[in-house]
């Protein structure tokens, strides 16, 4: 349910996979090191090429080979990417040649349904790409001669890769009802909230954390508006699961994935605990998913109401880039869970906003009278272009010289204005030149 394309970019450990998302994306989002390894998890980017925006997902070195350890867990985080992409950019290191891990990957990635494309990184010479000529054997089509360190043949390569693209646009919705996924750490009370509001023991429940073990759907209509939803219960994730094996790891990735088909995400805090690091990690998915996020604080009945207010304070303290409206629940009670499903409403409505480009000049034109951009950058017009979650483009004379600190301050104004609260609004600028 993604609402853009996924271009995936898999390959043995330190081929040069970040560098070339960072290449892509013109900024270090990647962390990249000498060291093979560094990227064990997925990384999710919003790139742009000729046009075209897309999802461009980081992995970690695969090694289908592994049979456990950290190096299996990394390589079944590159499998799901693989499972979910709509092209594929197999990377090799040209100066290492055709690897038995090379191999191993073409013979995986090739049971995939998406068209892949192989990258012979690391040819730092323009006039001399012989190297990679070998890597035809690997069976994927002509092999892109490129560096990624240096942006050579780069642009090549993702003319290949964005030819290979759905025509889908941004805008598609899918043909059933929005998607909100119940997420949260284990045993906070999330098959406990569904039952309650689908009014019968659709999901096991059980004191034992971590009963769930899979994303579990169910459509259901909001009381008074008439809008049908698809509530998707999911699997606890721990502050453990990314050291763990087997169930506790798999349901983390399937957990992530129910994030990525909804568009919005209920994160269950518990009341009695408190806002901790898993809850705050949780968040960050959501937001990189460029989703809509809302806190729903559970046991209240087990807690004075001092305590909800501190939860609520360190919220706003903490969660600064969602900024997610929160109300409190008693699962168990039922008290306060009428209000869950209209706050999921509410949400989804803000995540598809859309405004005329005459009422956004407007506000643009507002802020920067009130707090100009510094060093004499004019911005000079601005526009929606695209809602899920709510994307603005901005005309600028100078964008590279636009800080962030200033974007914050249009991103907040434009939240605030809108009652944004809890949704992804995502800024990019161009220049107006």
């Amino acid at each position: 349910m993604s609402r853009l394309p996924v271009v995936a970019i898999v390959g043995a450990p330190n081929v040069g996979k970040s560098t070339f998302v960072n290449r892509v994306l013109g900024r270090r989002q990647a962390v990249v090191a000498d060291e093979p390894g560094t990227t064990r998890d997925r990384s999710y980017n919003r790139a742009e090429w000729a046009g075209r925006e897309f999802l461009l997902v980081d992995t970690g070195g695969m090694e289908p080979l592994a049979r456990g350890g950290l190096e299996a867990l990394v390589t079944l985080q590159a499998r799901v990417a693989v499972e979910e992409a709509d092209a594929i950019i197999h990377m090799a290191d040209a100066r290492l040649g055709v690897t038995e891990a090379d191999a191993a990957i073409a013979r995986e990635i090739r049971k995939a349904s998406a068209r892949v494309v192989l990258a012979a990184n690391k040819l730092d010479n323009p006039a001399d790409d012989t190297s990679r000529y070998p890597f035809y054997s690997l069976g994927e089509g002509e092999p892109y001669a490129i560096s990624a360190n240096h942006g050579i043949g780069t642009g090549d390569l993702l003319d290949a890769v964005v030819s290979l693209l759905p025509e889908t646009g941004p805008e598609e919705q899918s043909s059933g009802p929005p998607g909100v996924a119940v997420i949260g750490r284990p045993n906070v009370g999330k098959s406990t909230l569904l039952n309650r509001l689908l009014g019968s023991d659709r999901a096991v429940v059980s004191e034992v954390a971590g009963t769930t073990t899979d994303a579990v759907a169910h459509e259901i209509e909001v009381p008074g508006i008439g809008e049908r939803f698809l509530l998707l219960d999911t699997a606890g994730v721990s502050r453990s699961a990314r050291r763990a094996e087997g169930v506790p790891y798999y349901s983390t990735l399937k957990t992530e994935r129910a994030i990525r088909r909804s568009d919005v995400s209920l994160l269950l805090v518990d009341a009695v605990e408190g806002l901790v690091a898993e809850d705050l990690r949780l968040a960050s998915r959501v937001e990189e998913a460029g989703r809509a996020c809302g806190v729903v604080i559970n046991k209240r009945d087990l807690v004075p109401p001092e305590r909800l207010q501190e939860i609520e304070g360190s919220l706003f303290a903490r969660m600064t880039d969602l900024k997610p409206p929160a109300i409190a629940i008693s699962a168990l009670t039922g008290a306060g869970t009428e209000n869950v499903m209209p706050l999921a409403a509410r949400l989804h409505e803000a995540y598809n906003l859309r405004l005329s480009t005459h009422e956004v000049a407007e506000l643009i034109n507002e802020l920067t009278d009130r707090n100009p951009p510094p060093g004499n950058v004019k911005i000079r017009f601005a526009t929606q272009t695209g809602a899920a979650p709510p994307r603005f483009t901005l005309f600028a004379t100078r964008p590279k010289d636009v800080p962030d600190g200033y974007l914050r301050y249009v991103e907040n104004a434009i939240r605030d204005r809108y009652g944004l609260y809890g949704v992804s609004v995502r800024l990019r600028l161009k220049s107006s030149r």
